[in-house]
Formats: structure tokens, sequence, C-alpha cells
């Protein structure tokens, strides 16, 4: 998240589990707060000892967290039962995201996905809630205490999810109820998301005010605030994006019949041939009469300028047609992660073992322009 590196835990049900460097901090945070402000207001407490308070705040921040993980667990799984594929789940500094590749089919679909999450938080809440009224007063305190914090958190993490605006899971549930009605995904989630922008923004006024009166908490509450406002408009251009784009192949989109390079050629003649003066940036190279990757001005750079004689164009090519090609007939909303992550920002279009065309990440913005974003 926000360009933050991510280390890999897992896999929980064969789905990915990460956690995000942001992360840290805030379990840091939780872990101190309770520490040093929830367990020693507690009854019983008095005295306890500062190793134990600390040892107590790390374990509840921990079970805190892996209500949190249940939360995007359920998403996850439910959306993998109804045929989605999901790419990874993401512990990060405002909670967890599951990543879904498709949006739901359905308007039931997407009600019983975004009500997975809440539903598992509010579960969590209730056993907990069980558990803190048997332990109290038949088990010490530090037993009853963590119990009644998971209850409380996961209580307030299931409501604040139901608020009705996208991409909260409340908004998501709100985006099926209108879908239902509508007919139309990209309307509801208009309406959607235009609530939750509302519910961003008002939550960022409340933050204010809580500094000014100095309530240090409002800082934390206004930035999710606004996380939630951005990301609501976000998820919206992103639906755009997927409407205008839906029904569309690559080979719909890309550019035919695209210039080439010889692979025994120079590097210097394909700078001077290629790329000055011209508007690409890249090309396929053809060697030996098939198709072996795609060379850009950023291999070139690679190489020492008095070398470019001496160097062939195939011996800095990136050959691994698997990362740099695409078939034909796939759907070009498919082909959006990999043309942000590709290197070069174009992918070689193969239909029926040839060379047919190339699409970039221009040939996007093209088809896109041609219906603005509102």
């Amino acid at each position: 998240m926000f360009d933050v590196p991510s280390f890999r835990i897992g896999k929980i049900f064969g789905i990915p589990f990460e956690i995000n460097m942001s992360w840290i901090v805030v379990f840091v945070i939780v872990a101190l707060a309770l520490a040093t402000s929830y367990f020693p207001g507690v009854p019983g407490a008095e005295g306890a000892s500062p190793w134990l308070l600390g040892a107590l705040g790390v374990v509840t921040a921990l079970f805190f967290f892996a209500s949190v993980l249940a939360h995007e667990l359920c998403h996850a799984v439910v959306a993998k039962l109804e045929g989605g594929r999901v790419e990874k789940i993401t512990l990060f500094i405002f909670g967890g995201v599951a990543q879904i590749e498709e949006e739901p089919k359905s308007p039931m679909r997407e009600l019983l996905m975004a009500s997975a999450g809440p539903g598992m938080s509010l579960l969590l809440a209730g056993v907990a809630f069980l558990g803190s009224v048997l332990t109290v007063g038949h088990a010490p305190w530090w037993v009853s205490a963590p119990l009644q914090y998971l209850a409380s958190i996961n209580l307030l993490v299931g409501l604040f999810n139901l608020l009705p605006g996208f991409p909260l899971d409340g908004g998501r549930v709100l985006r099926a109820i209108l879908w239902a009605i509508t007919g139309s995904i990209d309307k509801a989630t208009r309406w959607a998301a235009g609530s939750g922008q509302v519910i961003g923004w008002v939550m960022v006024a409340i933050g204010v005010l809580s500094v000014l009166n100095g309530n240090a908490f409002g800082l934390w509450f206004g930035l999710v605030g606004w996380f939630i406002a951005w990301l609501a408009g976000a998820s919206y251009r992103q639906q755009q994006v997927q409407v205008r784009l839906g029904g569309l192949t690559v080979e719909r989109v890309m550019t035919p019949h695209p210039e080439y390079v010889d692979g025994e050629i120079s590097v210097e003649t394909f700078v001077n041939d290629h790329l000055l003066g011209r508007q690409h940036g890249r090309y396929p190279v053809i060697f030996e009469g098939a198709i072996v990757g795609v060379v850009a001005l950023t291999d070139v750079k690679r190489i020492e300028r008095a070398d470019w004689p001496y160097v062939r164009v195939v011996d800095i090519t990136d050959r691994d047609l698997s990362t740099v090609s695409i078939d034909a007939s796939m759907p070009v909303i498919q082909t959006l992660p990999r043309l942000a992550a590709d290197k070069h920002g174009a992918l070689l279009v193969v239909k029926e073992g040839l060379l047919a065309g190339i699409i970039t990440r221009s040939d996007i913005i093209e088809v896109l322009n041609q219906t603005p974003l509102s």
C-alpha cells in the first residue's frame, strides 16, 4: 500500500497472506496503548508487573489483528466459492484488504461477499463477550480483560464496516441493493461511492475538530476518513474503466502489424534507426524468424555507449515471452495489472503462435479517452 513493501507470511486456504511494513506502525501503537493505558486501568490490575502488561498488550494486539485477518479471509473465501480469484490478503496501516481480481457478477454475490466480513467481526465480538462474561470473577483479570477488549473492538470494527459508504462493506451492501433495483452496476457504484466520500469527509471534519479540542485520536480518525474518501473516488473511477473496457479483447485494442527490429542489428543501429526521432520507445524483436521478446530504451541504457556498435539487439532483449506476451483473445481488462507492472508498459500480442500486434498503456488510454471518465 502506498508503495510501502509487504512481506509474505504464508497461505491460508490457498490464499496468500501478506503484512505491509506500515502495519508494524499501527501494531506497535495498539500494543503500547493496551499496555500503558487500557490494562493498567482494569480492576485487579493495580500493581501489575510492566512485563506482564507489555506481554498482554502484544498478545492482545496479535489477537486483534488475527480478527482483522479473519474478517478479510471471510470476504476472500466467499469470493473463491463464487468462482472469483483472490490474489492475496494484506494487513496494512488502515486494517486489511482482500485483493479480489474480478468484480461480483450479480447483486446477490456482491451482497454475500460484502456481508461476510462484518458478519465474522460481529461473531467474534459475540464469542469474546461470552468468554468475558464466563471468566469475570472466575479467572484472573488478565484473562477476562483481553476478552472484553476483543469483544468491544470487534463490535466496533463490524459496525464501522457496515457504514453505507463504498468501499466499506456497508457501501458494498448498499451497492448490491442499488444494483438490484436499478439494474446498473455503474450507477449503483456512483451512488455508493458518493456516499463513501461524504462519510469520509465527515470523518475528516470530526477528526480536525477533535484535534483542535486536544484529542490526539482525532488525527487518526481524520486520516482514516481521508483514506475512505480517496478510495471511494478511486473505486468509482476504476469501475468506470471496467465498464468502458468490458467486452473488449486485446485484439480490438492493440496496434496491429507493429514495427519490429531484427535481433541481428547492433544496438547503435537500433538507436539511430528506431529510437532517435521516433515516437516508439520499445519494439518487438525478431531473431531467426521467430519472436524472441521486446527491446526498449531502458535496455539500451544498460550498455556503455562505446559498446553499442559491437552488441546485438538480441543480446539485450527481454526474452521471457511468458512475461512480455499475451494472447489476442484475452479480455483487455485482464491486461491492466500486467501493463502496470511491466517495465516496458507494453505486451506483445500473439495469435495462433504469430506476432499479431502490440498493446501498450497508450492504447488503453486512447480507448478510455474516446469516452472520457466523469
